[in-house]
């Protein structure tokens, strides 16, 4: 069970930079990445399970009546996520330390209740044109629109009335950047912290990573609704050489990846290198 100080929040708007921060943060550091937006659909199936009648009516729609909701009406159909990670978090094994991610993340998410002792966390902004322009990179994300805009600026206040650390990526052109800010304002956290133990260890923790993505995207792909084929699905996964100092991704099809993709699959490497 992963006790909750040895939790590094990652919070903050689409496109501010916070899933490649944290996953290079992990690998950087030899600690686990858990990133909410590979539970999305575990999530929704959970509070389905549970009744929630905004994730069933959600889930009952077609693309085109999803693509119709108002900011509004997507907030009324929407779920807390937040007991949803905190009970992941907490089924995690005692040790690496975690680096977790995810947009949903806010103040009342992470803490003083009910995570105690203390929690670490930090949350990223920039400007919603640098973001949306992020986010049109990538061929994802919703910055920019309403609905973003509205939880930026919720954000920002939720912030300013708890205390919480904010960093600015909006001038950050390289994920380094992000990196080494979040280790200043953390420096003390990320010493203190479990780690893994050899490379092996974190071969397998990035394969873990890796593995969720995949993961995520065939369970969005098994929804009745879903239009989507694995060759049009590409996304970056982190190199598995496990040198601390890698900070490659790859971009693959989602029909790359073998089915299961489990640990005994060859590892996945940046060109040029290799599992040590």
């Amino acid at each position: 069970m992963t006790a909750p100080d040895r939790v590094l929040w990652i919070g903050g708007p689409s496109g501010s930079g916070k899933s490649t921060a944290a996953r290079l943060l992990a690998r950087r550091h030899g600690f686990r990445w858990y990133s909410s937006d590979t539970r999305t659909w575990d999530h929704r199936d959970r509070a389905i399970a549970a009744g929630h009648p905004g994730a069933i009516a959600w889930e009952a729609m077609s693309i085109e009546q999803r693509n119709a909701l108002s900011a509004q009406e997507r907030r009324r159909l929407g779920h807390d996520r937040g007991p949803l990670t905190r009970e992941d978090l907490a089924a995690l094994p005692e040790r690496p330390a975690v680096v977790a991610d995810g947009t949903p993340f806010t103040p009342a998410t992470v803490g003083p209740e009910p995570l105690r002792p203390p929690v670490h966390a930090v949350w990223l902004f920039a400007d919603a044109d640098v973001r949306a322009a992020r986010t049109r990179s990538r061929g994802w994300g919703a910055a920019g629109t309403a609905e973003d805009l509205d939880r930026a600026r919720e954000f920002a206040a939720e912030l300013a009335e708890t205390g919480g650390v904010m960093i600015s990526t909006g001038d950050h052109h390289d994920p380094r950047q992000t990196v080494a800010a979040i280790e200043q304002v953390c420096a003390d956290w990320l010493r203190e912290q479990p780690a893994a133990d050899s490379l092996e260890e974190r071969r397998a923790l990035i394969r873990e990573g890796n593995a969720a993505i995949v993961a995520q995207y065939r369970a969005g792909l098994a929804r009745p609704w879903s239009t989507a084929v694995p060759e049009q699905i590409v996304r970056a996964y982190d190199c598995e050489c496990a040198d601390p100092g890698c900070v490659e991704l790859i971009s693959l099809p989602l029909s790359a990846f073998p089915e299961p993709f489990g640990p005994e699959a060859p590892p996945v490497l940046a060109p040029g290198h290799r599992a040590r």
